[in-house]
């Protein structure tokens, strides 16, 4: 289940890839002011938000990974480590 979502501000777009059966699912590149977005969308969707992972560390805005872990527990962050900021 691929969604692509779009926050025009920044221009940045985030992704959403679930698993149909399993329910899990992983958000990529959230933005924080669309973070309520995403997490209204996952919860309609009826998934369990394991990760959201962001692919560098974005100049442009803040992530919106640290609200997401928040409205939706159990969901950690994930970033590379040669990113220079700190991830679950």
């Amino acid at each position: 289940l691929p969604s692509q979502l779009f926050e025009p501000e920044s221009c940045t777009y985030t992704y959403l890839l679930a698993d149909r059966e399993s329910k899990e699912a992983v958000l990529i590149d959230p933005v924080l002011e669309t973070a309520k977005r995403d997490a209204k969308l996952v919860r309609e969707l009826g998934l369990n938000l394991l990760f959201a992972a962001n692919t560098h560390c974005h100049a442009d805005h803040i992530t919106g990974t640290g609200l997401l872990k928040k409205m939706l527990p159990g969901c950690r962050s994930v970033i590379s480590k040669d990113s220079g900021p700190s991830a679950d």
